[in-house]
């Protein structure tokens, strides 16, 4: 089976509970604090592993990031990649979690480090076949893209956190972009609301990759080579959304690798989200494919 190279952010994650959503001059107390691990690559790496595949975990942590080694090492995700910016501090986030939404501050720290040598070290070790699965929270994007499809892998691109510059991104040459509905949009330059719409505007601008839009309640949506696809939202009480994009995108990865098949590997997906967002936290809210029925 194809090895998977996820090169993404890792963030220390501080979790506050609130009664509602802090506003301007206002001091609020938390109703529960919890630190954990997360970053969107931390995310999608444990959700692709415990999905089943085999997954190498590359990027920079700081002086005081040997706690991510730990944890990617007791899940069984390789750390040969990961780097040590002594002079540095590992990224970090702060999330409020509110009724089952969340909005979320992130320092980028040693995520913003990532340069061409270190992306080149990293692929001489990957080829034809191999996946590259990343994501917009960690530096050199673009050149990482392009490197990548020069060495052969093919290309998932989870494009969060949006911005201006992804717009000048080489889009076109990955083989897989996953948006949710605003980030679909802001691609797309659409005001468009309806999720499928959005997805075909897409597909239309970028003809090359699958698009994979997920709409949260409203399910998710696939266009490739093959056709359209929709896969409903499973129906459970949501009581943190963190992670729900990153493990959907983990285990379609898996499913489709495994299967080729889209509607297939949706369905799988949508089970696994279904499950973290029951769940509070970021990458320990994942579930393991043995919760999946």
């Amino acid at each position: 089976m194809a090895k998977i190279l996820s090169f993404g952010s890792l963030n220390f994650d501080y979790v506050y509970q609130t009664e509602h959503f802090v506003q301007p001059k206002e001091t609020l107390s938390a109703l529960s604090y919890q630190r954990g691990f997360g970053g969107k690559g931390l995310n999608q790496s444990t959700a692709m592993k415990k999905a089943g595949l085999e997954v190498f975990h590359a990027g920079r942590i700081g002086a005081d990031g040997q706690p991510f080694v730990d944890y990617l090492s007791e899940l069984g995700i390789r750390t040969d990649f990961l780097v040590r910016d002594e002079t540095g501090v590992t990224g970090h986030a702060m999330i409020e979690v509110c009724g089952g939404e969340n909005r979320i501050l992130i320092h980028g720290g040693a995520n913003r480090k990532i340069d061409e040598i270190q992306i080149d070290r990293t692929l001489s070790a990957f080829g034809a076949g191999d996946w590259l699965v990343i994501q917009n929270e960690i530096s050199s994007v673009p050149y990482l893209i392009r490197a990548a499809k020069k060495a052969g892998l093919k290309v998932f691109f989870n494009v969060a956190p949006v911005a201006e510059e992804v717009l000048a991104y080489p889009l076109n040459e990955a083989d897989v972009l996953c948006v949710n509905e605003i980030e679909g949009q802001f691609l797309a330059e659409t005001e468009e609301s309806d999720a499928r719409i959005i997805a075909e505007r897409l597909h239309k601008k970028y003809p090359a990759p699958e698009i994979l839009l997920t709409a949260g309640v409203e399910g998710s949506y696939c266009i490739n080579g093959y056709g359209s696809f929709f896969e409903p939202a499973c129906s459970v009480k949501a009581v943190d959304t963190t992670a729900a994009g990153d493990t959907y995108s983990g285990f379609y990865l898996a499913e489709k690798i495994r299967s080729n098949d889209a509607q297939k590997a949706m369905h799988y997906a949508a089970k696994a989200a279904a499950i973290t967002v029951q769940r509070v936290g970021a990458s320990q809210s994942i579930p393991t494919a043995d919760e999946i029925q």
